[in-house]
């Protein structure tokens, strides 16, 4: 017994020191395979619990139902713990994920990719072109716009990507299928809006594969407002985490197109969130198992129930 607990503290340890150095999880001995994967995961998994249970009161002011969820949070925080799928790790890596949506709906609806790695100071600018955005692949939110090529200070960019790699989502919120992504970042194509900016992000919210309803995000690096409709655009009485959106509102051309796009791309899968752009033809963004890591406050608070009640 005092082996067992002497050999778990030993592997924590290790996993520990390589978040801290920045190194993907699976690139160590005992993520080279399977079976180690699965051993760590279930010796890790009494932190990811404790980590649930105690970001969730943190907001709510009370430990999540595990047994017996009832709300759209509380449903997420336990998908984390007991619904974990080899395919969720890909889902949320931004480069293997790409190779799923080219084999369900096809390539044209990806961005250009112009390069991977996991260190700027190798990039050659003479790929780039003019405008171009950098991302990490296991982290959301965290994005780099490049609007001059030629103008980049590449140390300084290189000295804040190598931060990003250094962050584990799998401890911060114990989503689980960042663990075993093997970090890289990547440089992809500038989408540009009507204005000149960043185009409006539109993440459709679907339950058991079928668009329930859309999140529309406006202005995310300015003053971010956001609102929700229904599957006919009609504007649904609620919020999520940010100030509601009160300008008027039209459908994209090709929203119809994109609630299709969007439904192969979930799935049967009780619940995930796909991110798309319309910026004359539909773009895909990312797919997400966890908006806000489930714990993101509604206005009003009841709707947390009503879209709990959409999921098994």
């Amino acid at each position: 017994m005092f082996g067992f607990f002497k050999s778990r503290q030993i592997i924590l340890g290790s996993i520990h020191a390589s978040s801290r150095a920045g190194k993907a999880l699976h690139l160590r001995g005992w993520g080279r395979y399977l079976i180690g994967r699965t051993i760590v995961d279930l010796l890790v998994w009494p932190s990811d619990f404790l980590t649930v249970r105690r970001t969730y009161a943190s907001l709510f002011d009370r430990p999540p139902r595990m047994v017996f969820p009832k709300t759209f949070n509380e449903k997420l925080q336990h998908d984390k713990l007991f619904r974990r799928r080899s395919r969720y790790t890909l889902f949320a890596d931004k480069i293997a994920v790409r190779d799923y949506v080219k084999q369900r709906v096809g390539s044209h609806i990806l961005s250009k990719l112009y390069w991977t790695g996991t260190d700027l100071r190798t990039v050659s600018s003479g790929i780039l072109p003019k405008k171009f955005v950098i991302k990490a692949n296991h982290e959301s939110g965290r994005i780099l716009i490049v609007n001059d090529r030629d103008a980049v200070n590449w140390k300084q960019a290189y000295e804040q990507t190598f931060r990003w790699l250094e962050q584990d989502y799998s401890e911060m919120w114990a989503e689980w299928q960042y663990r075993w992504i093997e970090r890289q970042l990547l440089i992809e194509e500038f989408l540009e809006g009507e204005d000149g900016m960043s185009p409006r992000d539109y993440k459709f919210f679907c339950f058991r594969g079928r668009v329930e309803m859309v999140q529309i995000d406006f202005d995310r690096f300015l003053n971010h407002t956001r609102t929700f409709v229904g599957r006919n655009f009609e504007v649904l009485q609620f919020g999520l985490q940010y100030a509601r959106y009160l300008g008027a509102l039209v459908p994209p051309p090709n929203f119809s197109t994109m609630i299709g796009i969007a439904e192969a791309l979930a799935g049967r899968e009780s619940f995930i969130r796909v991110d798309l752009y319309d910026v004359g033809r539909p773009i895909f963004g990312e797919l997400t198992l966890s908006p806000e890591a489930g714990l993101g406050k509604f206005d009003p608070p009841e709707y947390d129930a009503i879209l709990g009640r959409l999921m098994p």
